[in-house]
């Protein structure tokens, strides 16, 4: 029976081609204590299937109203399948929003301790949105860090790599710092010459930010309860310092498809 709703005649159907895909999540015992996303996204032949299923939902009464109103005239009823060719000057390709990273050197801590996280995973903790409101507190004990260390996690990454990562630890730093009174922030990488030449002397004049020239080696945690010791090379040298949080730099994954894409097209991946 057609009913009404929002003066809109609606028309019934009971044979749906299939009910709403459920998204995926972790478990509630996964989620304590880290920043893993809580929804896992759809597999690609699930979101196909979705996509199919919302086309095909059958509450299109045939009303020509969309088509009436669309005044870019977006809309033809007429339309056939049929393929495109279309030619560009240029194209983008970027890694998508997988936010995979290569391989941290597992010396740095990284999974090891609770306290050693990474650059996303600080940037969550950084938005007034994420999982702690904007607060920066050490996921080991939940108490606000007086000292943190961002570090270089991947040093073979090329000057590129090394540039964005430093501007991005910089960024973060200064988030942190204007969210905790008296925090110091350490920022160790073995800088590449541009970071040197374009942001080194604005980086140098932040108020709670200190810049170190050198390669972090390894990230331990000497007693039960107490700091992260970092031990890092540095002109020949190894030094030590002690943080009560420790953020890694990540180098970016590119997702295989998107590497192969880039190489039909001859085209670097942004």
């Amino acid at each position: 029976m057609i009913y009404e709703k929002n003066r809109r005649y609606i028309i019934p159907f009971d044979d749906v081609p299939a009910d709403r895909a459920v998204m995926p999540e972790i478990s509630v015992d996964e989620r304590r204590g880290n920043f893993t996303e809580v929804e896992t996204g759809f597999p690609e032949d699930v979101a196909v299937n979705e996509a199919k299923r919302c086309l095909s939902c059958r509450r299109c009464l045939g009303c020509a109203l969309c088509w009436a109103e669309c005044k870019p005239e977006a809309i033809d009823f007429g339309i056939k399948p049929r393929e495109m060719e279309l030619t560009f000057d240029e194209v983008v390709i970027t890694r998508g929003q997988d936010n995979a990273f290569e391989k941290i050197n597992a010396q740095l801590g990284f999974g090891n301790y609770a306290d050693v996280i990474t650059d996303l995973q600080f940037e969550r903790m950084l938005s007034p949105t994420g999982p702690t409101d904007g607060l920066v507190v050490s996921p080991h004990n939940g108490e606000i860090p007086k000292k943190v260390a961002i570090i270089q996690g991947n040093v073979k990454g090329g000057d590129d790599h090394l540039l964005s990562s430093a501007v991005l630890g910089v960024n973060e730093a200064i988030l942190a710092i204007n969210r905790v009174n008296d925090l110091e922030v350490n920022l160790i990488s073995p800088l590449c010459q541009a970071f040197k030449d374009k942001f080194s002397d604005d980086a140098k004049k932040v108020a709670g930010l200190t810049i170190i020239e050198a390669t972090p080696e390894s990230v331990e945690r000497p007693q039960e309860g107490g700091p992260l010791t970092l031990t890092y090379s540095q002109n020949g040298g190894s030094k030590k310092d002690d943080f009560d949080m420790v953020v890694v730099l990540t180098k970016p994954k590119i997702a295989p498809e998107v590497a192969a894409l880039g190489k039909k097209l001859n085209q670097d991946v942004i």
